[in-house]
């Protein structure tokens, strides 16, 4: 499977998922919840393409450069689609004014690499993490997005790193949400369905791939994240309008 098939997959899961969410209020629940399955395909493989585009890119500064200027074009849409997520500190409870989107959070993921393989002494590199992963809290996919990104980098290549997609979301996301649908909270079986079924599925995916490039996709892949997401804002407005 070249790259150009983990990104159309990516681009179908990210579009059911933020489907699901944005059209929740008027979509039946059984949809909803294949709706987050396919979504859980998503930012294991864009986590993924960011490893191998960092391992293989001629330079890091116009790569990191492309992706903070997409996402600064996609913040807007995404705000209005998305509610701020609160973050839990303890017993604190704190909502930021807004939620960073997916693009900040691979960023940070390919900061943290270029650190990994710069930054002296050890020391200074994991305190360096350890504030990334403190930032990232209110970023889309929360501490949860740079620490994926880190270990699937630090991986050896091959499953190995196929196996890190999939099993670090799946054991963060899925195993907690399904308890809470086992303890009678069936409102989680969509986000458990996301954890255990669709990220699971992206590592069989990502197993398959033959690291081939495929035909290009790269400004249409990160074009189609705010366009894609204002459209379906746009369409819930019409409706409920």
């Amino acid at each position: 499977m070249s790259g150009f098939a983990l990104k159309v997959i990516a681009i179908v899961g990210m579009t059911a998922d933020h489907a699901g969410i944005i059209f929740e209020d008027v979509l039946p629940f059984p949809l909803a919840c294949a709706l987050q399955a396919l979504g859980g395909l998503t930012f294991p493989i864009m986590a993924f393409l960011l490893v191998e585009g960092y391992r293989h890119t001629s330079s890091v500064r116009r790569y990191a450069t492309r992706l903070l200027a997409f996402a600064a074009v996609s913040q807007v849409p995404f705000s209005l689609a998305f509610p701020p997520e609160s973050v839990s500190l303890g017993s604190l409870v704190l909502t930021p004014p807004v939620t960073g989107n997916v693009l900040f959070t691979l960023a940070l993921g390919l900061a943290l690499l270029w650190a990994h393989d710069h930054v002296r002494p050890r020391a200074a590199f994991w305190a360096l993490a350890c504030l990334a992963v403190a930032a990232s809290s209110v970023l889309d996919w929360g501490i949860i997005g740079p620490v994926m990104v880190l270990a699937i980098g630090l991986a050896s290549p091959g499953r190995a790193r196929a196996l890190m997609a999939s099993a670090i979301p799946a054991c963060a996301l899925g195993i907690p949400a399904l308890g809470a649908v086992l303890a009678g909270d069936v409102s989680q079986l969509p986000a458990a369905l996301y954890g255990l079924v669709g990220c699971t599925c992206a590592g069989v995916a990502l197993a398959l791939y033959d690291g081939s490039r495929g035909r290009p996709m790269r400004w249409f892949f990160y074009a189609y994240y705010p366009a894609h997401i204002a459209a379906l804002a746009l369409a819930h407005a019409l409706l409920l309008g």
